[in-house]
């Protein structure tokens, strides 16, 4: 499968040197709007460099392509990819806005194209297993959902200026809570504490509750408050408690501690550890899955609709947080 990367930031990087290397793939080109960068990522991984998508998808014959632009700059190469029939991996969130998710949406659906929505959670084995211990009843009806995702201020100092903590970081347990929990969601209520973010607009911390249509109930907790030199760099966790029992994922070095005189830590060995200049871990299995189930013509691990649901949800805690009130999720196509 002949396959290109937009955006070489540091995902879309991480994109590029995985799939350099898979067997099933040629890595084509990568394209960033600031060609050194790309140039630097195709210089290290044998293939061609573009400043702009256009010139890339005109110039290049792909079967695929992933997009792991920021936000506000994933519409425009997201749609040309569709027009031209791509097969597509796109890395959320997938707008700033809930309007500007809506629009994305319909301009796929307008296109015929079913992309892929990178929500890695899904490609974790631990999340996996819960997601089918939930399905098939393991733990009775899902009465309460608990998740944490605290990073360092390392995310305000790489992050803030173009995203927000709710959308890049707090979207990831939204969806899995989601989808662990079969009734749709009804409503939000958050808080937040704004310092550090001020100046972006946006939030250092955020707690908030979701109600779901059958009376279970959500509690989220995520900050990028941390010091940067804590042991673990990001730490999550995840509850599910049914009436029939629970589910309990805690932490992302999946048990490995390291005591070294330069201090010690917890290496994150979940998300997308490097080991001998290779990318493990969920982003792997997650971009692994992408290109299994494009050439098979298989459904995507997480599509369209499921990345809607949550954005809806990170909209409903922003309103909430601004009006100080409880906010209704707004359902599909409601701008």
């Amino acid at each position: 499968m002949r396959i290109a990367v937009i955006g070489t930031g540091l995902i879309g990087a991480l994109h590029a040197r995985f799939l350099a290397r898979h067997p099933a793939c040629t890595l084509v080109a990568v394209c960033d709007t600031d060609i050194e960068k790309a140039q630097q990522v195709a210089g290290e991984l044998g293939c061609r460099a573009y400043g702009d998508f256009e010139t890339l998808l005109a110039a290049e014959q792909l079967d695929a392509v992933t997009i792991a632009t920021p936000e506000s700059h994933r519409f425009e190469p997201a749609v040309a990819a569709a027009h031209r029939g791509l097969k597509i991996l796109l890395e959320k969130p997938l707008g700033r806005t809930l309007a500007d998710v809506d629009r994305l949406v319909a301009a796929m659906r307008a296109e015929g194209a079913d992309p892929a929505v990178n929500f890695i959670l899904h490609a974790d084995p631990r999340f996996a297993r819960m997601k089918e211990i939930a399905a098939m009843g393991g733990i009775g009806r899902p009465v309460s959902t608990f998740a944490r995702r605290r990073g360092t201020r390392l995310g305000i100092e790489k992050y803030a200026q173009w995203t927000d903590l709710l959308s890049s970081t707090l979207i990831h347990d939204i969806e899995m809570a989601l989808t662990v929990n079969a009734a749709p969601p009804e409503r939000v209520y958050a808080e937040a504490v704004v310092r550090a973010c001020a100046p972006y607009g946006s939030h250092d911390a955020v707690v908030a509750t979701l109600r779901f249509a059958d009376g279970a109930v959500a509690l989220f907790e995520t900050s990028w408050v941390l010091p940067p030199g804590q042991p673990e760099p990001l730490d999550p966790a995840f509850h599910l408690i049914g009436d029939g029992g629970s589910v309990v994922i805690e932490g992302s070095s999946m048990g490995i501690r390291v005591l070294s005189e330069q201090g010690y830590t917890q290496p994150d060995m979940a998300h997308w550890p490097i080991i001998d200049g290779s990318i493990g871990g969920a982003l792997a299995r997650s971009l692994d899955a992408f290109v299994d189930r494009a050439r098979a013509g298989l459904p995507p691990l997480v599509g369209l609709d499921q990345a809607r649901s949550a954005e809806a949800v990170v909209d409903a805690m922003k309103r909430s947080i601004a009006t100080q009130a409880p906010a209704t999720v707004r359902a599909g196509g409601s701008m």
